[in-house]
C-alpha cells in the first residue's frame, strides 16, 4: 500500500493544522467579540478576559488572527498547487471547507474595504455583506464540527 504523502500517520497533527485551529477560533472569538456580547453576558469579567469587552482590542486581534489566516490559505494552495497535485485531493468536505473559507475571506476583504475612509455603500448593502461573513463564519463553525466529528479529513491520496 501506497504511503500518504501528506502526514506520517492518519492521526497525526501538523504545525500547520494548530496554526489553523488556532487562527480560527481566536477569529471567531474576536468575531463575536465585535458585537457586545462578552461585557453583557460577564464574560469580560473573568480575570484576564477584560481586553474582550474592548472593540479596537477585539478588531486588532480580529485583524491580526485574518491576516494569519490569509498566510495559511495562500501556503495551502501554492504548496498544493506546485507540490502536491498529483499525489493529493481535496475530498469533498475539503472542497466544501475550502469554498467556506474562500467566501469568508473575500467577504472579510470587502468588510475592510468598507472600513476605509471614503468607501460608503449603501446601509443595505453594508448589511448584506456583514450578514454573509457572518453566515460563512457560521457555516465554517458548522462545517468544521462535522468533519472533526466525523473524521473527514481535507486531502486524500490519488
Amino acid at each position: 500500500m501506497k504511503e500518504n504523502s501528506i502526514q506520517a500517520k492518519p492521526d497525526s497533527k501538523t504545525a500547520f493544522w494548530y496554526l489553523y485551529l488556532a487562527s480560527v477560533v481566536m477569529l471567531a472569538f474576536s468575531g463575536f467579540g465585535q458585537m457586545p456580547l462578552y461585557k453583557r453576558y460577564y464574560i469580560a469579567d473573568i480575570p484576564g478576559m477584560a481586553w474582550s469587552a474592548d472593540f479596537y482590542t477585539t478588531h486588532l486581534v480580529h485583524y491580526i488572527f485574518s491576516a494569519l489566516l490569509i498566510g495559511l490559505a495562500s501556503y495551502a494552495v501554492f504548496h498544493h498547487v506546485l507540490t502536491r497535485k498529483k499525489s493529493v485531493a481535496l475530498t469533498t468536505s475539503g472542497y466544501v471547507r475550502s469554498v467556506i473559507v474562500a467566501g469568508l475571506l473575500f467577504s472579510g476583504l470587502l468588510l475592510v474595504t468598507y472600513n476605509f475612509s471614503g468607501v460608503s455603500l449603501p446601509m443595505w448593502a453594508a448589511a448584506t455583506l456583514l450578514f454573509t461573513h457572518v453566515g460563512f463564519a457560521m457555516a465554517l463553525i458548522v462545517a468544521g464540527l462535522v468533519a472533526l466529528i466525523g473524521r473527514k479529513p481535507w486531502l486524500k491520496a490519488i
